[in-house]
């Protein structure tokens, strides 16, 4: 299973290694005084059965370059942002021990902002507690309870006899 605190993580490493002047959130901040970079994460998840099921998480990168004193933000600067996330994101993204093929991409500039896509497609499974197994189980049955407990083993089908010395009776 991969936790999505893993993936926040794995993103947060590539971005802040290929960024490194630039600030990091996963909260839009409107109010911040340099460049920065704004991360939403969208998740579908589709049952398979108890154990395993798809996941879809879409990864939103908003690549946020503060204008100049006149207020013009050069594209060119978003341009190399979006060759940057390419390079780093495509094709293969890793998380830990993992490795998740990138199908798709896209990239938009939309009000001098850079809106950078991609899904991360994959069959995961949950984590089930290990419970402890029973190791024997010694029943003891009345003279009465062994005729009723004889007849639905053999209305079961129950392949194997039971033996009175594996019924050890009270009496």
């Amino acid at each position: 299973m991969i936790p999505m605190k893993d993936i926040r993580k794995a993103l947060s490493d590539l971005i802040k290694a290929n960024f490194p002047d630039w600030l990091l959130t996963y909260n839009n901040s409107p109010d911040v005084e340099q460049d920065y970079i704004y991360i939403e994460l969208q998740e579908h998840r589709q049952t398979v059965d108890p154990v395993y099921y798809d996941r879809d998480i879409e990864i939103d990168v908003h690549v946020i370059p503060l204008p100049d004193v006149r207020g013009n933000v050069k594209r060119s600067k978003l341009y190399d942002a979006q060759d940057t996330l390419e390079q780093v994101f495509l094709p293969v993204f890793r998380i830990d021990d993992r490795a998740v093929t990138i199908q798709e991409a896209d990239g938009r500039i939309v009000d001098e902002v850079l809106h950078f896509t991609f899904h991360l497609r994959f069959a995961d499974y949950t984590a089930k507690p290990k419970k402890p197994v029973m190791k024997s189980l010694n029943v003891r049955l009345s003279a009465m309870d062994k005729e009723v407990f004889h007849e639905v083993l053999t209305k079961e089908d129950v392949e194997e006899e039971i033996s009175e010395e594996d019924m050890r009776l009270e009496e």
